[in-house]
């Protein structure tokens, strides 16, 4: 029978056991190849890489004192202003001038040095014992200087420490054309402040402080800017030149710290 011929013909044909057998094609082999490199890299990168990180923290150029009211010391018709806003004012010298009740005159006195931030009286006002007729911008502190003042929340203060480097975007000095505004941290304040203590630093500036508070947090921390008496500005950038002009306190700012790498298997691993 045809079938039982054929069948005892494919018993008599020998095995193919002893034939190579292809598992891969050498092309497949270079793309495993490839993807254990990448997976291998990657491992790597994970406990040997560093991310870096950094965090912004808005505030504004000052001195460490910042701004304090200046008090009429009784009530009467201003007759003169001795000073304009933005005048560096000497402890002592003249800046206004009463016209008493009873007619005479008097001339009050800065009780302190400072740059005259802003003047809230005009010849010919009225003023009343105890008021408010001017903020100074103190500079009569020890070791006066200017230093840049953040306010950051409570989360992100954490994460500067002193001695920590803040690069700052002054809003006077766009980084794009000029760089950041080199600093490090001083001073870390241990405790929030509470809303007026720092309306009061700003001199009574609501809106600045409502800007600050929004944005920001109620601790304070002072960076020092680093000074570099060969450029225009008086300190270092990011860029080697910096502006071609003075930067002045009373200029907002926002602080970019530079925090510790993160390694990537950081986010993986449970702390």
């Amino acid at each position: 029978m045809e079938f039982r011929r054929k069948a005892l013909e494919n018993l008599r044909r020998p095995d193919d056991l002893d034939s190579p057998v292809r598992l891969a094609r050498p092309r497949a082999w270079m793309v495993l190849a490839l993807v254990a490199a990448i997976l291998a890299g990657g491992l790597v990168w994970s406990y040997q890489g560093e991310l870096a990180r950094s965090v912004d923290v808005p505030g504004i150029l000052t001195h460490p004192q910042g701004v304090s009211k200046v008090e009429s010391p009784q009530s009467g018709m201003v007759s003169n202003v001795y000073v304009d806003v933005g005048a560096v004012v000497a402890k002592g010298a003249p800046v206004l001038s009463l016209v008493e009740p009873q007619g005479g005159t008097q001339v009050v006195r800065a009780p302190f040095a400072g740059r005259a931030i802003a003047l809230l009286v005009a010849d010919g006002q009225y003023v009343s014992a105890g008021a408010t007729f001017m903020t100074v911008e103190r500079t009569d502190g020890k070791n006066d200087r200017m230093v840049a003042v953040l306010f950051a929340p409570a989360a992100k203060a954490g994460m500067l420490k002193v001695g920590d480097r803040v690069d700052m975007d002054v809003a006077s000095a766009p980084a794009q054309a000029f760089g950041l505004l080199r600093g490090k941290v001083t001073a870390v304040d241990p405790f929030p402040q509470t809303e007026q203590q720092i309306l009061d630093f700003l001199g009574g500036n609501q809106l600045l402080a409502t800007q600050l508070l929004s944005k920001g947090g109620p601790v304070r921390i002072t960076v020092d800017l680093e000074p570099d008496a060969k450029l225009s500005s008086g300190y270092r950038w990011t860029t080697a030149s910096g502006p071609p002009f003075r930067i002045n306190s009373w200029t907002q700012v926002t602080g970019i710290g530079r925090l510790p790498g993160e390694r990537p298997i950081d986010w993986l691993l449970p702390k």
